[in-house]
């Protein structure tokens, strides 16, 4: 039984003859010429004509040739000759006029190849015996019009001869690509014809059965070596090149055509698809050509493989090869998918325009038998110009209803039905349970190929082909693609997966996709629903609640997506929700300044957000507004007054404890929260660069609180030093802060502010007793800007002895120190003013003379009577050249008197 119809075998000729059998056969390329090489020494030409109804020849002309049978004949299409072997001898002949010649110095011919490819001009090759130990091949290239003498306008031209170290005849020969295969009786070789080089491929042992054969395969540059019952395919390189082919006996003969070997054996000739070495066909000899025993089969067939010949001695078969579409068409309508999927593919890589007609109609022949998973993975190999997605909408009819008006109507190959509901499609199916997993591999499998060609170039309905992938991840519960698939690019049309995705608990998925098809309200809505409820587990509850929040922010930001009516009627709702999110909103889609207080203001708000936003404002916006600029600078002192911590004495204990609140403002710095960090340092950053905002109601504010370094920014804005430095030298203890207080404020750190925090550190007030410790270490520092008797006056009469002494001390040293300095200074003065006087009164008593004979030192002219000058280090110029320069630079030596002078010491050259 044939797997398919691969060839219809048709009765070409009849040769009743007693005087001649048929010994070599040939075909012209077009499969229009027979060509007959008889016993008698004659060919034939015959004509041929192929019908639906069978093959049709006649004779043409007849040739003598020689006496001896013509052992092979070959047609050479590119060169319009045959070439023939008879008795010994190569002969060329025209194709038209049967006439020709042979070529000189060939004898004992035994084997005879063509080259197969599209070359011009074609070559032949030629096996020949050239001694008892060595065989000889030649190659020849056929000429047109070389020889203008020769009656048939041809010659053959040797381009290479090889002999070969071989003792048994060589039989059959077959080009393989530029080399030829050579076949005696127990080997085969491979020669390289250019390099005269040839390499043993298989040998056989002397008891093996014979025929050994080759057959080259000319649209693949392959050829096939009979081994036995065994024909191995090798490459060019004489390497076994794919499974070799098993024949249910040893072939008498084989032939090439496309993508099948022909092997003729005793019970008739089988069909093997070269590409997988499968059986395809078997047809039986016709009556009269079943060869005996011993009697050989003769092939012929075209380099295009449309038409093959089979002869014996008398009789001729001609195997025409059915059309591959044609072929394909009758395994699919065999339910043999896989085959016809096969030969497609085959097929499609050389380029057959019919191959992607075979994928589709296979495909939709295969849903129709519920292989879903199958089908889909066929598909993807049909461009979008032969099958659109769109043409599966049919199964789902209740999603693509709105794109049932835009289905293609295309029939393929006519051999399925239109496609019904996937629920009809699988009603024929008894049991419950399998019915569900078909449905389950059915939208899987259409759901993996919408996935993949859905972003291909040319796609009809994209729109349509989202919301049915949504639709099929959905019904999947394939929630992390179905999450992934909506964040990225799609054209869903939300309103027909609503539904769906509401029972299925995909409420924020349909929101982004209600958000990408541009209906920010209804998207929004849904995420303040989810960010609202209340129910699941909590820790599940906040992640979505956090989500819908990010989302919801992320639709807010964008411009594009939300327009400005959208953004005010959700910002109330995210500000409630997630401050941070909707302080982002406020600053990126620049809220109208009013508008965005008044919600910030507003229920819901916070202190925290206020801040924020009035921050960006001021600071980012740069606002001038004094009521913003307040505003802020109150706020930040709330929030900061909110966060910190609780004191860990009483109010009372405050008051009495002179190092409460210094101990106080300790844990403050200790172990304040990064947010208490992060509003003191704002508030801190903003009341040391703005100028606008009202300084007394933001000291009113915080006064009293452990915000100190706050209250000693205020103070110093209303020009109240006194409190400032009372709050750092007596409530913070901080002589540091304190003397550089006294060095930015007022005179900048001149006898003012230091005699002030002086004063306070000697009379701190409040029953706190005197800091002499600190009042030393100021005098110490600073003693040099204060006046004595200022110190004196600010003195205590029941200060102790012991801190009277060393205050006095400090005074007293300084004010040595400060008039040794004086005297040396003085001392210094008078010395340097000294030594210039002498050095003046020497140089002023300088003369220069000069005579008659005297040149200038720069342009060698004698002085003679003229007016020159002298340069403080003796060098004498004439007065023309002295004016050339700078008077205190030198022009011969380029001294510049000013930078260095010229000293008393030194000598005038004479």
């Amino acid at each position: 039984m044939s797997m398919r119809t691969a060839f219809d075998l048709w009765p070409a000729l009849d040769h009743r003859s007693k005087s001649s059998k048929i010994f070599s056969v040939a075909v012209s390329e077009d499969a229009r010429i027979l060509y007959l090489g008889l016993s008698d020494g004659q060919i034939e030409e015959h004509s041929i004509v192929c019908s639906q109804h069978g093959v049709r020849t006649s004779l043409r002309a007849r040739k003598h040739i020689g006496k001896k049978p013509v052992q092979d004949i070959c047609h050479l299409h590119s060169a319009h000759r045959l070439a023939l072997v008879c008795d010994g001898q190569l002969l060329l002949l025209d194709q038209e006029s049967l006439e020709g010649h042979s070529i000189p110095n060939i004898k004992a011919v035994s084997a005879m190849a063509v080259s197969p490819w599209a070359q011009y001009p074609p070559r032949i090759a030629v096996a020949m015996r050239a001694n008892k130990r060595n065989a000889r091949v030649m190659v020849y290239e056929v000429l047109v019009g070389a020889d203008a003498g020769s009656p048939f306008g041809s010659s053959a031209l040797c381009v290479s001869q090889a002999n070969i170290a071989e003792s048994l005849t060589i039989k059959s020969m077959a080009w393989l690509g530029q080399k030829v295969v050579l076949c005696t009786s127990l080997r085969y070789m491979l020669l390289q014809p250019t390099q005269g080089t040839s390499t043993q491929l298989f040998a056989l042992a002397e008891d093996a059965p014979s025929p050994t054969l080759v057959q080259s395969i000319p649209s693949a540059n392959l050829a096939v070596l009979l081994m036995d019952e065994v024909g191995v395919v090798i490459n060019d390189s004489g390497q076994p090149a794919q499974s070799a082919l098993t024949f249910p006996s040893t072939p008498i003969a084989l032939a090439a055509s496309g993508l099948y070997i022909l092997a003729a054996c005793t019970d008739g000739v089988h069909v093997y698809d070269r590409t997988s070495a499968n059986w395809v066909q078997s047809l039986p000899y016709p009556p009269g050509v079943t060869p005996s025993p011993g009697q050989s089969i003769i092939t012929a067939y075209n380099n295009k493989g449309s038409c093959v010949l089979f002869s014996g001695l008398q009789k001729v078969m001609l195997f025409q090869p059915i059309a591959l579409d044609e072929q394909a068409k009758d395994l699919l309508r065999a339910g043999q998918f896989e085959q016809a999927i096969n030969l497609a593919n085959v097929c499609a890589a050389d380029g057959a325009p019919w191959a992607e007609t075979a994928f589709a109609q296979t495909a939709l022949m295969l849903l129709h038998e519920l292989r879903f998973e199958d089908a889909m993975r066929i598909l993807p190999q049909c461009s979008l110009s032969l099958f659109q997605p769109m043409e599966l909408f049919p199964l789902f009819p209740s999603v693509t209803a709105p794109w049932a008006d835009q289905l293609p109507r295309k029939g393929y190959w006519g051999m399925h039905r239109p496609l019904p509901a996937l629920d009809a499609l699988l009603a024929g199916e008894a049991q419950p349970q399998t019915r569900t997993l078909l449905e389950q591999e059915a939208m899987q499998s259409i759901a993996e190929y919408l996935l993949e060609v859905r972003e291909r170039e040319g796609v009809d309905a994209a729109d349509g082909i989202d919301t049915l992938l949504v639709y099929l991840l959905a019904e999947l519960d394939d929630d992390s693609r179905l999450a992934s698939f909506a964040e990225g690019p799609q054209q869903v049309t939300p309103d027909v997966v609503a539904g769906l995705l509401q029972r299925k608990g995909q409420s924020d998925t349909l929101a982004q996709l209600y958000a990408a098809a541009g209906q920010p309200a209804a998207g929004l809505a849904l995420w303040k629903e989810i960010a609202d409820e209340n129910q699941g587990a909590e820790g599940e509850k906040l992640k979505r609640q956090q989500s819908a929040v990010q989302r919801a922010t992320k639709v807010l930001l964008n411009r594009h997506a939300a327009p400005t009516a959208v953004v005010l009627t959700y910002l109330p709702w995210l500000i409630s929700a997630s401050p941070k999110h909707a302080l982002s909103v406020l600053k990126t889609r620049e809220v109208d300044d009013e508008t965005g207080l008044k919600l910030v203001r507003g229920e819901g708000g916070s202190p925290d957000l206020l801040w924020r936003y009035l921050n960006y404002l001021v600071c980012q916006q740069g606002s001038s507004q004094t009521a913003l600029h307040t505003e802020l600078a109150l706020t930040l002192a709330d929030v900061a007054l909110q966060l910190l911590p609780p004191p860990q004495t009483s109010g009372a204990d405050m008051e009495a404890s002179p190092a409460s609140s210094q101990g106080h403002q300790a844990a403050v710095n200790q172990t304040g929260s990064p947010a208490l960090a992060e509003v003191q340092g704002r508030l801190r950053s903003f009341l040391k660069q703005s100028s606008r905002y009202d300084a007394r109601l933001v000291l009113a504010r915080i006064r009293g609180s452990p915000l100190w370094q706050e209250q000693v920014l205020l103070h110093s804005k209303v020009g109240d030093d006194t409190a400032a430095l009372r709050i750092l030298a007596i409530e913070l203890e901080d002589m540091v802060e304190a003397e550089r207080y006294c060095a930015e404020q007022g005179l900048k750190g001149g006898q003012a502010t230091h005699a002030l925090l002086l004063d306070m550190l000697l009379h701190p007030g409040q029953g706190r007793p005197p800091m002499f410790a600190q009042a030393c270490h100021l005098l110490a520092a600073q003693g040099a800007d204060l006046d004595p008797l200022q110190v004196l006056g600010a003195l205590s009469e029941e200060m102790p002895l012991s801190a009277g002494v060393d205050i006095l001390s400090h005074l007293l040293c300084e004010r040595l120190h400060r008039h040794r300095q004086g005297s040396i200074i003085r001392s210094l003065h008078k010395a340097c003013t000294l030594s210039a006087s002498v050095d003046r009164a020497e140089l002023l008593s300088r003369r220069a003379l000069t005579s008659e004979e005297r040149a200038c030192a720069m342009c060698h002219t004698r002085i003679g009577s003229k007016i020159f000058a002298v340069y403080p280090d003796g060098t004498l110029v004439c007065y023309r050249c002295y004016k050339k320069s700078e008077p205190n630079v030198c022009l011969v030596t380029g001294r510049d008197f000013i930078v260095s002078p010229a000293k008393s010491r030194e000598r005038w050259p004479d």
